[in-house]
């Protein structure tokens, strides 16, 4: 009768929903591959949430990929900041307390030039606030573009992250 085949309930709002996709020009296992070779530099935490914004992307699931790309962002920050002070314990006692994100971005990028400390904020900017936008109970009318650009922005921030690895983790 389905010559072998059967369409879940979500398959079929998937496949209605389709054609309001902007399709990624990419497959999802190649994006995939694009952020992978960062994980050896900012670690499974950043690897993991990583694959889960695509996973999410893929499923129409947007408030939850920029949820999971904005972590996997604080991933490359926390990273940064360990290679910086040498003392895991210490970035994560201060990631953790008030206002322990921002603290962490001024330890990285403080002593920075211009240039470093406008490219990296302006990556997170725009991942940060799209990540509490989408983690809180509120109403968001955040859509496929958001999650799209998350995911763009989130291989873009990896990219420069690691590109400008030496300026951002010494002590100067």
């Amino acid at each position: 009768a389905g010559s072998g085949f059967s369409i879940t309930p979500f398959g079929h709002q998937w496949i209605r929903e389709a054609k309001d996709d902007t399709f990624v020009p990419t497959e999802p296992e190649r994006f995939g591959q694009m952020l992978q070779p960062f994980s050896n530099r900012f670690g499974s935490g950043f690897y993991a949430r990583a694959q889960e914004a695509i996973r999410c992307y893929g499923a129409h699931a947007y408030l939850a990929c920029c949820v999971m790309c904005g972590a996997a962002a604080e991933s490359i920050l926390l990273a940064t900041a360990i290679a910086k002070v040498g003392d895991e314990g210490q970035v994560l006692k201060t990631y953790s307390s008030a206002q322990g994100r921002t603290r962490i971005e001024n330890l990285v990028i403080g002593q920075s030039n211009d240039y470093i400390k406008r490219q990296f904020s302006g990556f997170a900017e725009l991942l940060k606030y799209w990540r509490d936008e989408a983690a809180h109970g509120k109403a968001s009318k955040i859509s496929d573009n958001e999650a799209y650009t998350s995911l763009a922005l989130l291989l873009r921030n990896a990219m420069f992250v690691n590109d400008n690895w030496s300026e951002l983790t010494s002590n100067n």
